[in-house]
C-alpha cells in the first residue's frame, strides 16, 4: 500500500511542499520562542501573553476556515495562504534585520501568521481524502505525519546552529519565507479535485452563511459521541500540552543553564522521535477508534509528566524528548484517521476546521494557563501537573468512548 500511495504524484507533490513549509516552520517556531523569552526578559506570563495573542485569529478564521474548504477551491485556499504568510515572514525578517522588535510587533507577527494558517490546515487536511484510496488513508496521514515531523527536526536543528553561528535572528527567518514560496510552487503543480465543491469561485459568499455552517456543524458533532469526544477532547489535551512544549520546557531548560541551541536540538529530537512513532504507527496500528485515540493520548501525558525529572542530566533529557515524540505520533497520525473516517464528503472540512478551532483557542489560552501554574508551582512541577491532567483527561474520554461503543 505505501509503494501504491507514493506513485501517486499529487499526494507526492503537495507532501513534498508541505515538507520544505515544515523546515521553515521549524526554524520559526525556535526563532518565535527564544525572541518571546528575549523580549519579555524570559518572564513566563509575559511570553504567555504573547502566545495568547498569536492565536486570537482562529476565534475569527477558525470557524469559517473549515466552511471555506467544503466550497471553494482547497488548492486555491492553501495558495493564497502560503503565498501570504511569505510576505509577512519577509517583512517581519526585515524588522529583525534592524534590531526593532519588540513584544507588540512579535505578538502582531504571530497573529498574521495564525490568521492564514486557519485557512490553510482544514484545506490541506480535507484535500488528503480526495488524493489518495480511502483504505490508504492511515499510510497517507502517517507519511503526513512523518514529513512535517522531518520539518521539525530539521527547522529546529538548523535554526540552532545558525543562532549559534548568526548573531541576527532575521538573517536565519529568512529561510522560513524561502520555503513558504517553495511549498506554493509545489501546490501550483497539484491538480486537486473539486468535485466536493458546493459553490463557483463567482458566488459571493457571505460570512454570515459561513458561521452558520459552523454553528450548524458543531451541534451535529455533539450528536455524534464518537465525533465529539475525538475532537473535544483531544482540544482539552492540547490546550495543557501546548503551554508545556510551546513555553514551560524551553523555560525550564533556560532555568537550568541549557543554551538556545540545546532548545534547539531538544525540539528537533522530538520530532525526531515523532518520526519514529509514525513509522512505527503506520505499520502496526489497526485500530484508529476514538477509544484508541484515547489511550495514546493517555500514555503522551504520563512520559510528559516524568520529563521533569530528567532536568539534571542532558542525555536523559533528550532520551526523554524521543519517548515523548513517539507516544506523540501515535497520536498525530490515529486523531486526523479518525476525523476523516468519521465524516462525510460534505463535512470533512467543517469538522477540521471544527478541531483547528478549538484546539488553537486551547493553545491561545495555554499561554496564560502556564502563566498561572508558575504563579503556584515551580516550572518543572508545572509540567508534571499538566502531564497527569492530560492522562486524566484522555482516561475519561477513552472510558465514554468505549461505554458508547459497546
Amino acid at each position: 500500500m505505501v509503494g501504491t500511495l507514493f506513485y501517486d504524484r499529487r499526494f507526492v507533490t503537495l507532501l513534498f511542499g508541505n515538507l520544505l513549509s515544515k523546515v521553515g516552520d521549524g526554524v520559526h517556531e525556535l526563532i518565535f520562542i527564544v525572541l518571546a523569552l528575549k523580549v519579555t526578559n524570559n518572564a513566563i506570563a509575559m511570553t504567555g501573553f504573547i502566545y495568547f495573542f498569536r492565536f486570537i485569529p482562529y476565534l475569527i478564521l477558525g470557524p469559517i476556515g473549515g466552511s471555506l474548504s467544503d466550497r471553494v477551491s482547497r488548492k486555491l485556499l492553501m495558495l493564497t495562504a502560503d503565498i501570504v504568510r511569505m510576505i509577512v515572514t519577509s517583512a517581519f525578517c526585515a524588522l529583525l534585520a534592524v534590531g526593532r522588535a519588540d513584544p507588540i510587533s512579535l505578538a502582531v507577527y504571530g497573529m498574521l501568521m495564525t490568521a492564514f494558517r486557519s485557512i490553510f490546515q482544514p484545506a490541506f487536511q480535507a484535500a488528503i481524502p480526495s488524493l489518495v484510496q480511502a483504505k490508504a488513508l492511515p499510510v497517507a496521514n502517517g507519511a503526513t505525519q512523518i514529513v512535517a515531523e522531518f520539518g521539525g527536526l530539521v527547522g529546529p536543528a538548523v535554526g540552532g546552529m545558525a543562532l549559534a553561528l548568526i548573531e541576527n535572528p532575521g538573517y536565519v527567518l529568512i529561510l522560513d519565507s524561502v520555503t513558504y514560496l517553495l511549498s506554493a510552487m509545489c501546490i501550483v503543480a497539484v491538480r486537486i479535485p473539486i468535485e466536493h465543491r458546493l459553490e463557483s469561485l463567482s458566488t459571493r459568499i457571505r460570512m454570515g452563511s459561513l458561521y452558520h455552517e459552523f454553528w450548524r456543524n458543531l451541534l451535529g458533532v455533539i450528536a455524534k459521541r464518537h465525533l465529539f469526544i475525538t475532537i473535544a477532547y483531544s482540544s482539552a489535551c492540547i490546550l495543557f500540552v501546548a503551554a508545556a512544549l510551546r513555553i514551560l520546557i524551553p523555560a525550564m531548560m533556560k532555568s537550568a543553564g541549557y543554551s538556545d541551541s540545546m532548545i534547539g536540538y531538544a525540539m528537533s529530537l522530538t520530532a525526531l522521535g515523532t518520526i519514529a512513532g509514525a513509522v512505527l504507527c503506520a505499520r502496526v496500528a489497526r485500530d484508529f477508534s476514538t477509544t484508541s485515540l484515547m489511550a495514546y493520548w493517555c500514555l503522551y501525558g504520563l512520559v510528559l509528566s516524568m520529563l521533569p525529572a530528567c532536568i539534571a542530566h542532558a542525555f536523559a533529557l533528550l532520551i526523554g524528548c524521543v519517548v515523548l515524540g513517539i507516544f506523540g505520533a501515535f497520536v498525530d497520525v490515529v486523531l486526523p484517521t479518525n476525523i476523516q473516517r468519521l465524516s462525510t464528503t460534505g463535512d470533512i472540512g467543517k469538522n477540521f476546521g471544527l478541531f483547528s478551532t478549538l484546539a488553537n483557542t486551547g493553545e491561545a489560552l495555554s499561554g496564560s494557563f502556564a502563566g498561572l501554574l508558575v504563579l503556584v508551582s515551580s516550572v518543572g512541577a508545572s509540567i508534571t501537573l499538566i502531564g497527569l491532567l492530560v492522562a486524566s483527561v484522555a482516561y475519561v474520554g477513552k472510558v465514554k468512548s468505549a461505554r458508547s461503543h459497546g
